[in-house]
Order: structure tokens, then sequence, then C-alpha cells
């Protein structure tokens, strides 16, 4: 029985590694275009900061970890050009082609390429490779980062923390928009005065000049050493078109809830796939590493033979930037109101710690919930202190349906060094109740 895995991303890999320890007997093969597999993408922006110049520290297992211990081949520097699912082929960029049993696209995303052609120490990030890419070229001390997205913020830190002059340029008229600005405020003021922020301006231009490279915007230029395109990221599914394999207007492979796609053998996990969402039920897309790993598991469990499902997933993301602890989770308000519900909000500002215990710093909070049942559907928070473990724990009382109510009375243990007596979860919760 032979398994061929289209990627060696984290999805990949757990699809590869699930599915050997189940049948020892099955011949798997992971073919990856880049030069690694497995490592941590996520820690790639503080590689670029500096913390530590080695990457081999990225990566999470070295090759022999699958090779020689778990029994599992792989091709790195070798691409999937298309697939045949009636005959059970997929077709390299060599030419050659390779038969298989069951199939796992893990293909992954790219980031999204500027249009302006090939500009020497202009970057997009998104492998490993990329980032050693940039890490080699990372000459000079202004640095551009263009998009303020969930990277553009994290790279803006991290590279402002080393000691690079940094811009950060962006097309929306406030900073990082995906958050609320009341729950962002302290964030956002920090970092305008930590790097030169450019709102309201679209990239017309993109070339060399010289020794720098030249930034044209709607209204103004921009000069600096090295540029970091980050305005977001396509599913790498082009090699499908043609195949057969159902797809949304995303481009995202359509995968069921044991990852399987519209053919039995084939299945798709990861970044090129959908999942779904917890509170709507719909397939969505959720490029994240622990929706990725746990994609990977159900599907090579199910290959295995040992049927799981994936329970869905609520786009839980929280980020260091600056000082701060940012993330959100679940649904807001407008997609509430799309979905069915009746949304209403609580907003809180209240202290990490005990007043009289030092080390306190502000929380920023807001829960969103459907007014008729009382049934909790997203967060937001922000803060320097503590600010992870409360989004955390939201979001395991959304995925477990919990209501406001249930937050209210739910016993999180209490000592001044880590909350006050009544914690900003807990405030929230209650302010809910006030009707």
């Amino acid at each position: 029985m032979k398994l061929v895995i289209i990627g060696g991303g984290a999805s990949g890999m757990a699809a590869a590694s699930k599915a050997k320890r189940i049948r020892k007997d099955m011949e798997v093969t992971v073919i990856e275009g880049g030069n690694f597999v497995s490592y941590a993408e996520c820690g790639i922006p503080y590689y670029l900061g500096g913390y530590f110049d080695d990457y081999n520290r990225l990566l999470h297992y070295p090759v022999e970890e699958f090779t020689k211990k778990r029994g599992i081949e792989i091709i790195n520097g070798k691409t999937v050009t298309a697939v045949n699912p009636d005959e059970q082929v997929i077709v390299l960029d060599d030419g050659g082609k390779m038969k298989y049993d069951f199939l796992v696209i893990a293909s992954g995303a790219s980031a999204k390429a500027h249009p302006f052609g090939n500009v020497d120490n202009v970057f997009t990030i998104r492998t490993l490779d990329s980032a050693i890419k940039i890490k080699k070229n990372m000459n000079g001390s202004e640095i551009c980062i263009i998009g303020d997205g969930v990277l553009g913020m994290e790279l803006s830190s991290e590279m402002s923390r080393s000691g690079k002059k940094v811009t950060l340029i962006s097309k929306h008229d406030r900073l990082f928009p995906k958050m609320d600005e009341n729950i962002t405020e302290d964030l956002i003021r920090d970092m305008k005065n930590r790097v030169n922020v450019v709102l309201g301006e679209n990239v017309t231009d993109l070339k060399r000049n010289g020794d720098k490279i030249t930034i044209q915007l709607s209204r103004q230029t921009v000069e600096c050493d090295v540029c970091i395109y980050a305005v977001g990221i396509r599913p790498n599914t082009e090699f499908l078109k043609g195949s057969g394999i159902a797809m949304n207007e995303q481009g995202l492979v359509i995968a069921d809830r044991n990852m399987k796609t519209n053919y039995s053998n084939i299945y798709a996990v990861g970044d090129c796939a959908t999942s779904y969402n917890r509170i709507t039920g719909k397939q969505e897309w959720h490029p994240l590493a622990q929706v990725a790993n746990k994609m990977g598991r159900v599907a090579g469990s199910c290959i295995g033979g040992s049927m799981m499902e994936f329970k869905g997933a609520l786009n839980t993301t929280v980020v260091k930037i600056l000082d701060y602890e940012v993330g959100f989770t679940g649904i807001d308000e407008k997609i509430a109101v799309l979905n069915g519900f009746t949304p209403k909000s609580v907003t809180v500002k209240a202290g990490s710690r005990a007043a009289y215990y030092p080390g306190g710093e502000p929380i920023y909070l807001k829960i969103v919930y459907d007014e008729p049942s009382m049934r909790i559907l997203g967060a937001q928070i922000c803060g320097k202190d503590g600010a992870a473990w409360r989004l955390n724990t939201i979001e395991t009382a959304i995925y477990g349906g919990m209501t406001m109510d249930d937050l209210f009375y739910n016993d999180l243990g209490y000592t001044p060094p880590f909350g006050p007596v009544w914690d900003p979860i807990v405030i929230g919760a209650s302010l809910s109740m006030r009707d």
C-alpha cells in the first residue's frame, strides 16, 4: 500500500507520521519542493529579528528522524505539477511519474507576490528557504514592510526591536484593522512611536534605484534597503486545475471532516484545504499551524484505518507585537449577523493582576455573544501581561458551547500575581448579565 504526500510542512508530516505509526507496512513518500520539512514557520519573525542566527533551531526534527527512525521516504527539491485521480498518478516537475494508493494534498500556501517584477532585496516570506535568503541579504538599516496584517505587524515589531529603522506601509486608514480600535489603542500608539507608519497608501511602483529600493506610493515616495511584501497568502493548488478534485472559489481543496476530498482515496490538509468553522459549521480557511497539524493527524489516522473527524476550528490567533500579547478567536458581529445570530458585545479594560501586586498591566478585552441564547461567539484581547492565556480560556469556552453565564460561574484559579479576584474575563461575563 503506497501513500504519497504532497508537501512536507506541518500537516503533511503529521499525516505521514500518523499513517505510518498505524500501518507500519505502508510505504509512505513525502514530496517537498523546498529544502526542509517539519519546521517552525511561526518562528521565522524571531529568526529574522535576531533572537538567534542558526536556522536549524527552527527544525522540529532532523530529516533522519523521519527517514531512518520512522521509515518515511522524503524527496526534497521536487514539485508536483499534475494529479491524475483516475490513474492514481502524480506528475513531477522533471516529468517523472509516481503511482499512489492514497494521496494527501498538503501543498500549503504561498505569499502573494507583488506585480512589479523581480527587484533585488524585495522579498516575500512563507518558507524557511525564503527566510534564510532574507537573513543573508539583510544589509542596511532601513526596512520597509508592506502590509499590516498579523505578519506585517509582527515583522515590524521584531525588526524594530533588532535596531532596524522600520517603515510600515498600509493601504488602510487605520493600523491593524483586523481588530477593534478601542482594543488595540495602546498597541497602535506604541507602534507609531517605534515605527514609521504610513497609512492610506497603495503601492504604485517598486524598483531598484542605485543602492536603495524606491517604493512609489499614491501620494509619496519611500526608500529603503530591504523591503518585505506581506499582503496575504494564496493556496498552492494551481497544479490541481483540471484534475477533477473539487475546489472552492478561493482555490482551496474542499475536504470533509475526515479530510477526504471528492475522491475516496485523496485527502487534503493544511493551508491548501478547507476546514469547518466550529460556530457556523461552514467550510472556511484556517491557515494556522495548530489547525494544520490536527488536520494532518486526522487524515493520517483515517488512511491508516483508525477513523477520526476534525471537529472544527475557531481561527484562534495569538501574536506578540512589541511587548503586547494580541489575539482573537471565533467570529465578530458582522459574521454573526450573516449566520443568523443576534450579536451583542461587552468591552472591558481591567488589570491583569491584583492592584497591589507589582507588574500588572491593563487588559483590553471584548467578548461577542448571541443575545437570545447568551452563547459566546468570539473575543479579542490586547495587553502586556496575561492576555494570551485569557484568550485561550475564552476559546475553550466557545469550543465547548458555553454561555456568558457559564463563563461568569467558571471557577478560574485566583492568586494576586496572576490576576485580580474579579478577573477581566469574569467582569466581561458579568456585564452581560446586568439586564
